[in-house]
């Protein structure tokens, strides 16, 4: 399939919310926040986000807002939970002990089906780069560093560095509300064609480790480590070292050289503060200094080493830092890769007790899946954490569909996918562009033409063809809405 997606003042990424304080007064969810929309509040949960001024924050989030477009879309769907929060609190009204009992009996069972199709064999790795946007105009642009600073526009952010969000700048926020966060805060225009270029070169290194890795997006991948740390057991230390960049070009090329040991500030260009020291042996002094004079680094056979290898690669290659999870199962993976951000990696061991100690305390947003509207749903009966989901389980059963409390169920244990599909099995590639408002019919027509030829190059680049093509548009009211066509024949052209 081939989605060709025409978004009029469209966003990057989801709008991220806090997790909203409910009381519960007869039986009824209260969703009136302190005086602002919870959908428009500080999410805490992103890395870098962690210890601000919430209130003070929040404040500033909707002062800004307020009468905008954006406020009043938010306003609308923040409307549309309630009440479906309201329609969700009379059915538990409703709902006897014996209804109950009958669905804790249907829990347990399907408890037990879940535990046997638990999987512990594999070892599967999620990389995400560290601020990625904003890392690559850091480094090609090195007097940015120490500001703060995002990528995107005035309309939306599609993301923000680490001294921004200091002041409360994420991602999947209007310009506009960032800058009173942070006046001094620079946004810099996207460059996808160069964002692309650097992922290329991530991939190549991802590729050395699991050739059929899963690309989630330009930033981030699912890889598979099992059956290379099989054949890792068996390399000779010559396999496993690598050598320290020297220098690098003025456009971020690497170039190795034998006789130069880096200064520390060569390691990376993008200064993490609170960085976790996930990797001393990678900084000079520990290292190996060969008869040339040259640094290398030998790392060893453990999956741990594996992925602070594949990461060092990474950063000597681009000068970028990634944050990498290890774990059982793809869901686990993407929450340990959070864990020590920026620059660091995290494993969870693949034992059914470490996984079910690891999951109690997990708040559900950290769940990839578990979305704002399914938080606030969730937080209105009581939800807030992957243990709660367990206790509550039998009351989901009956409130939520069977599709989504089986997946709240398969959360609540730990549960989650061994698979990563090869690359031929994709179904679907689509393009997108983020720009302001138009109105005139030409000049939609022309853009939608160049996203065309966008996908129509990145369709011949990966060898594939497809016959539905779909157009998707949101206008400046935030109203969406999408046509299909099916060709009689599979295409990889624009016109």
């Amino acid at each position: 399939m081939i989605v060709t997606q025409l978004r009029l003042l469209d966003w990057k990424k989801e709008l991220i919310v806090i997790q909203t304080l409910f009381r519960m007064e007869n039986g009824v969810a209260s969703t009136k926040a302190e005086g602002f929309l919870s959908r428009m509040a500080l999410n805490d949960n992103k890395a870098g986000m962690e210890g601000l001024d919430r209130e003070k924050i929040n404040k500033i989030i909707m002062e800004s807002s307020k009468g905008s477009r954006f406020y009043e879309n938010e306003l609308k769907r923040e409307q549309q939970v309630n009440q479906r929060i309201e329609k969700m609190m009379l059915q538990k009204a409703q709902i006897t002990e014996q209804h109950l009992k009958k669905a804790q009996a249907q829990v347990e069972r399907m408890a037990t089906e879940l535990e046997r199709s638990r999987d512990l064999s594999r070892v599967i790795v999620h990389v995400d780069m560290d601020a990625f946007y904003a890392a690559v105009e850091m480094r090609d642009c090195p007097e940015l560093k120490d500001k703060p600073m995002a990528v995107g526009s005035m309309s939306m952010l599609s993301t923000s560095n680490y001294h921004a969000r200091k002041y409360g700048v994420r991602a999947a926020m209007p310009g506009f509300i960032a800058k009173k966060l942070c006046p001094n805060l620079i946004i810099v225009p996207t460059n996808f064609d160069k964002y692309r270029a650097v992922s290329h070169e991530i991939r190549e290194i991802f590729a050395d480790y699991d050739p059929h890795f899963q690309p989630m997006s330009l930033d981030e991948a699912y890889l598979d480590f099992t059956d290379h740390l099989e054949q890792r057991q068996s390399w000779p230390d010559s396999l496993r070292t690598h050598r320290f960049r020297a220098s690098s070009t003025a456009t971020g090329e690497v170039q190795i050289s034998q006789e130069a040991v880096p200064e520390m500030e060569d390691l990376s260009p993008v200064l993490f503060e609170d960085s976790p020291n996930s990797s001393p042996s990678c900084l000079p002094g520990s290292e190996d200094v060969n008869a040339t004079g040259g640094a290398f680094e030998v790392f060893g056979k453990s999956v741990e080493e594996a992925v602070r290898e594949m990461r060092f690669r990474i950063e000597q290659k681009t000068m970028l830092t990634a944050s990498a999870g290890i774990a059982p199962n793809t869901m686990l993976a993407k929450v340990c890769s959070d864990k020590n951000k920026p620059n660091g990696q995290y494993r969870l061991p693949s034992t059914r007790e470490a996984v079910m100690d690891f999951i109690q305390t997990l708040p559900v947003r950290k769940v990839s899946g578990i979305g704002k509207v399914s938080e606030k749903m969730l937080n209105a009966l009581g939800v807030s954490s992957c243990s709660h989901l367990g206790q509550q389980m039998a009351l989901l059963s009956l409130l939520f569909s069977e599709t989504a409390w089986h997946h709240l169920m398969e959360v609540s244990l730990g549960l989650g996918s061994t698979y990563i599909p090869r690359h031929e099995e994709r179904k679907s590639m689509s393009t997108e562009r983020t720009f302001k408002e138009l109105s005139k019919a030409e000049e939609q027509l022309s853009l939608c033409r160049e996203l065309c030829e966008d996908l129509a190059g990145d369709m011949k680049k990966e060898g594939l063809k497809g016959k539905t093509v779909t157009l998707k548009l949101k206008n400046v009211n935030f109203e969406v809405k999408t046509r299909a066509l099916t060709l009689p024949y599979a295409v990889a052209t624009a016109g």
